[in-house]
């Protein structure tokens, strides 16, 4: 971990608030520059979508603080957002998971642990980000986030506009849930 990562656990806080990025460059003018930017704002600990050697410092770090916990992740970093929810299953409880449009390749179901308290999953209608990708790129997450008996406190939303004319596609979904969402991610990462 770094020593910004340090900082950060190390200040004396009632909420952490850890997000993770999707693929790709997290520089302007790629979406990802949205979420990077909440880092900067000290929004958030921001992270690109990670390995489970990288996600196991992070929950090391998770475990050691009393304070209450916040992931959220878009696209390929939703499934490192629900990965670290896993290793913190049996040691800490996670106040909210905030899903962005999941993309998951090779699985049936995203299931949510039993740690997760609350949560929002929020996806565009189309599912892959161009049209020639097929399988379960963000499609139906409704048919494949499973959340199991203890997580009910879970709410989908569907993301059809953003505009009254122009479809959502799966880059306009950090905007969408940044502002338009029935939850917004800047509230809840805002929330004391």
């Amino acid at each position: 971990m770094n020593t910004l990562s340090q900082n950060y656990f190390g200040k004396i806080s009632k909420k952490i608030n850890i997000g993770f990025y999707g693929l790709g460059p997290s520089s302007f003018p790629y979406v990802n520059y949205q979420l990077a930017e909440l880092g900067k704002k000290n929004l958030a600990l921001i992270f690109p979508p990670t390995s489970l050697l990288r996600l196991g410092r992070i929950a090391n770090a998770c475990k050691k603080t009393d304070s209450s916990l916040t992931i959220f992740g878009y696209s390929r970093g939703a499934i490192s957002a629900i990965n670290l929810c896993k290793m913190l299953t049996k040691q800490k409880k996670v106040d909210f998971l905030y899903l962005i449009d999941p993309i998951a390749y090779f699985t049936n179901r995203l299931r949510i642990p039993e740690n997760v308290i609350q949560g929002f999953i929020c996806y565009q209608r189309n599912g892959a980000r161009t049209p020639f990708l097929f399988g379960r790129f963000g499609k139906g997450i409704a048919d494949y986030v499973f959340c199991g008996q203890k997580t009910k406190n879970f709410m989908i939303e569907q993301a059809f506009k953003i505009e009254p004319s122009r479809v959502v596609m799966h880059e306009d979904m950090v905007e969408y849930c940044l502002f338009r969402a029935k939850i917004t991610l800047l509230s809840l990462l805002n929330e004391e």
